[in-house]
């Protein structure tokens, strides 16, 4: 089985390299590795060119490792786009020898199960979720249903229906006929919505997406300190991080909700997180 694993990364040298090997780790498929590295500072990019080396000289057989440089200001979703771009010129014109099985989207702050990339399932028409765990082994990360305008559940490994609308993009297994199928993530979000859109825009297109029924790596929850949502901030303070690339810019969600949900939910989604901020909720 050929794989092609998409990874953004910033400044987390450490965390980059060791989600890396962990794919590798315990996995006899074959692993081709797109990393856009957005500017790092901290060696990231030389350390994943160093690794890429390595590879080439050692297991070329196994794994090999394709570094794309960025100048900065992509962020995570445009991180990530700038990588499917690239697989998707990689291997738009590839023969049947050399194109991907499944296309994966990852995260480098997950610390990987050995062999998680060996337990893909053989299904060509579902795109896998990896359900994540934190320290304590509570579920972190699964998929997304929502059940009434844009709330949502995140489901886990242990649900009874695992199907989902959308997801986290910490694991996502993709057929490479849906991976073709479907556009990249839309260029009009840099950080968040991004992943949420592309999983959303996957089901529009009559593709199942399903949680996996075990925990496939470790990866902490987000904490919500400091960010828009942190109600110990000021009412401007919280409004200036809700506007900053991280939070949750008026255009973005805006466009997100319009696309996905509809103009007059997106008019009334784009007022009520100023009226939560102040009611310091």
């Amino acid at each position: 089985m050929k794989i092609c694993v998409m990874l953004t990364c910033f400044n987390r040298k450490d965390k980059t390299i060791n989600c890396i090997k962990s794919l590798i780790s315990g996995n006899k498929s074959r692993i081709d590795f797109i990393v856009v590295d957005d500017g790092s500072s901290d060696g990231t990019g030389d350390a994943l060119e160093t690794m890429a080396k390595e590879l080439y000289e050692k297991d070329s057989e196994h794994a090999s490792i394709e570094v794309i440089r960025a100048g900065g200001g992509l962020y995570y979703s445009g991180g990530m786009r700038k990588a499917m771009e690239a697989a998707k010129e990689k291997y738009g014109k590839a023969n049947a020898d050399t194109e991907p099985d499944f296309y994966v989207l990852a995260n480098d702050d997950v610390e990987f199960d050995a062999g998680v990339l060996d337990a893909i399932s053989s299904d060509t028409a579902t795109v896998l979720v990896g359900a994540m765990r934190d320290n304590t082994g509570k579920c972190s990360y699964g998929g997304i249903r929502y059940y009434s305008g844009i709330h949502y559940n995140q489901i886990g490994p242990d649900a009874a229906d695992r199907s989902c609308d959308t997801f986290n993009a910490n694991f996502v297994v993709i057929p490479k006929e849906i991976f073709k199928a479907v556009p990249v993530i839309d260029p009009v979000y840099v950080h968040s919505l991004g992943d949420f859109d592309y999983g959303l825009q996957i089901k529009k297109a009559g593709y199942r997406i399903e949680v996996t029924d075990h925990f496939v790596g470790t990866c902490n929850n987000n904490p919500s300190t400091g960010t828009w949502n942190d109600k110990s901030l000021g009412r401007i303070e919280r409004i200036k991080r809700k506007e900053s690339i991280k939070g949750a810019p008026a255009k973005q969600w805006f466009h997100f909700v319009n696309k996905n949900f509809g103009f007059g939910r997106a008019l009334f989604c784009s007022v009520t997180p100023y009226i939560r901020i102040l009611l310091g909720k």
